[in-house]
């Protein structure tokens, strides 16, 4: 195992100290996506506080509110990618803890974008796992509405033909 930091019990420490199967780098290294692709088969998994029906992945903020730092995820999503046989993850629950949906038609005003569209390939909820990578416009809402919240694919659907239009409708 690399990381760069930990923090946690005591029982966490004696575990950590002298441990030759864990390795304590740089967070420069630890989180270069170049080093990060020099492994075969990498898997990322990373979360997001939402995503809109293109795939944009917002990590750090609620609207203009930040709620976290960005961390490690735009290097290991790349890294991955990158990768020999990587994979790059998008975990998430389906709703917030208030019941509202985290895949929306767009990212709430003011939201940052973490990781971009063209960068997010698979995203897995409670209800599957759809992979993004290389699809449109269109597959990608349908793909995101169909590991949404059951109450929410309906809305979901008629925003996206608000956005995408007709096309929306015959594409299949």
């Amino acid at each position: 195992s690399v990381a760069s930091l930990a923090l946690g019990t005591r029982r966490l420490y004696d575990f950590l100290d002298h441990n030759p199967g864990v390795i304590f780098r740089d967070i420069a290294w630890v989180n270069d996506p170049f080093v990060i692709a020099q492994n075969h088969n990498m898997a990322a998994i990373n979360s997001c506080l939402e995503i809109d029906l293109s795939g944009q992945v917002c990590a750090d903020s609620i609207g203009t509110r930040i709620y976290s730092g960005v961390g490690g995820q735009q290097d290991f999503v790349y890294g991955s990618s990158r990768s020999v046989g990587g994979q790059s993850f998008i975990a998430m629950l389906s709703t917030t803890s208030r019941g509202e949906s985290k895949i929306k038609p767009v990212l709430t005003s003011g939201a940052g974008v973490v990781t971009t569209r063209f960068q997010t390939n698979w995203v897995v909820t409670e209800y599957g796992a759809v992979n993004l990578r290389g699809k449109n416009m269109i597959d990608r809402a349908r793909l995101l509405i169909s590991i949404a919240a059951p109450q929410f694919r309906e809305e979901l659907d008629r925003a996206a033909f608000s956005m995408l239009g007709y096309a929306y409708r015959r594409w299949r």
